[in-house]
C-alpha cells in the first residue's frame, strides 16, 4: 500500500467515524433527553458516542497532516492554492476548536452540536466533490448559512421531542 492509499484510508476512516458519530450524538442525545433527564447508561452511551467522534477528528487531523507534508515533499504544491482545500482546511479547524471549546463548556450545547453536525457534513461533502471553482468565501457563506439553519433545526426538533421540564 502506498503513502497515499495509506492516507487517504485513514481519512475517509476518520471522516465516516467523525460524521457517523455526530449524527448518532444528535440522535440518541435527542432521543435520551425527551424527558429532560440523561440517565449514567445513557450518559455512558454518550460518552462513547464522543470518543469515537474524537477518534474521527484525531485521524483526519493526522491523516490532514501527512497529506500536507506528502503534497509538499512531492512538490504537488497546486493544492496549496485551492479555494475549497482551504475551505475544508477553515471546517477541520473549526471542528478542531468547536470540539475543545464544548468540552470545556465554553461553547453553548445546541450551538456547538450545530457547528459540529455542520462541519462534519460540509468537510466529507468537499472532500467528496473534489475540485470544485467556488470561491474560498462563497464556500465558507453557504457554510455558515447551514450552521444556522442546522442550529434552528435542531432547536425546532428538541422543542418538539422533549416533554415539560421536570421539577
Amino acid at each position: 500500500m502506498t503513502i497515499m492509499k495509506f492516507l487517504i484510508l485513514m481519512h475517509v476512516i476518520g471522516t465516516v467515524l467523525g460524521a457517523g458519530a455526530a449524527t448518532f450524538a444528535e440522535i440518541f442525545y435527542t432521543r435520551f433527553n425527551s424527558d429532560n433527564i440523561i440517565t449514567d447508561d445513557e450518559r455512558r452511551t454518550l460518552a462513547t458516542i464522543y470518543t469515537i467522534m474524537r477518534l474521527g477528528l484525531f485521524l483526519l487531523v493526522i491523516s490532514g497532516f501527512g497529506f500536507l507534508l506528502y503534497f509538499r515533499l512531492t512538490e504537488h504544491v497546486e493544492i496549496f492554492s485551492s479555494a475549497p482545500f482551504w475551505a475544508k482546511m477553515t471546517i477541520v479547524a473549526v471542528l478542531v476548536i468547536n470540539s475543545l471549546l464544548l468540552q470545556a463548556h465554553w461553547m453553548p450545547f445546541l450551538i456547538g452540536t450545530a457547528v459540529s453536525l455542520t462541519s462534519w457534513y460540509a468537510a466529507l461533502t468537499l472532500g467528496v466533490l473534489g475540485k470544485l471553482t467556488t470561491p474560498y468565501f462563497v464556500i465558507l457563506a453557504y457554510y455558515a448559512i447551514a450552521v444556522v439553519l442546522v442550529a434552528l433545526g435542531l432547536k425546532w426538533i428538541r422543542s418538539r421531542l422533549h416533554g415539560p421540564a421536570k421539577v
